[in-house]
Order: structure tokens, then sequence, then C-alpha cells
């Protein structure tokens, strides 16, 4: 056997261990592949639907919060004018029950004047 002839069966024992390895490498790569898209599919099968019920959660609680921002609104617009009812009672009605005070207090010291005198 010659130089040329070893390095021909070399040469074609290290392609073909090329072609194994890279053979070994493709099957694998395949596999994950496979795994890959079952993975994928599965999680469109779950991730989608709970996707579109985010979606509606989101939503109706958005108009919830509407609801409440309107709500809220309408506590705060009558509030206001209980606040100015009550401002208005407290002004018409706090010098005439003073006054009213002051008048009973005065009576009352003058019945006791009048009758310590006699």
């Amino acid at each position: 056997m010659s130089a040329v002839d070893l390095a021909a069966v070399l040469a074609a024992v290290a392609s073909l261990a090329v072609v194994v390895v890279l053979t070994v490498v493709v099957l694998r790569l395949a596999r994950t592949v496979g795994e890959l898209a079952a993975t994928l599919e599965q999680v469109r099968s779950e991730a989608l639907p709970a996707l579109r019920e985010a979606t509606d959660a989101v939503r109706r609680a958005g108009e919830e919060t509407e609801r409440v921002g309107a709500i809220v609104d309408a506590a705060e617009a009558l509030s206001s004018r209980v606040d100015g009812a009550s401002r208005v009672a407290y002004v018409a009605l706090s010098k005439p029950v003073i006054k009213t005070a002051a008048a009973a207090t005065g009576a009352q010291r003058a019945a006791r004047r009048l009758r310590g005198r006699e």
C-alpha cells in the first residue's frame, strides 16, 4: 500500500466519521425541533385562551373603573351640596339660636332677681 492509498483510506475514514457525527447532530436537532413544535402548539392552545380571558378582564376592569369614577364624582357633588346646605343652615340658625339662648338666660336672671327682691 502506497502513501497515496493510505491517505485516501484515512480521508475516507475521516469523512465517514464526519458523516456519522453530522447524522447524529441532525437527528438530535430534528428531535429538538419536534419538541419545540409540540411545546409551541401547547403554548398556543393554553396561552391564547388565557390571553383572551385576560384581555376581557382588563376591559371589564376598565368599565368598572369608569363606573366607580362616575360614582365618586356624584358623591363629591353631593358632598359639596350638603356642605353648602349645612353652611347655609348654620348661618341662618346660629344667630337666632344664640339670641334666643341669650334672651332665655337674661329672662332667667331677671326672674331670679325679681324673686330675690320679693
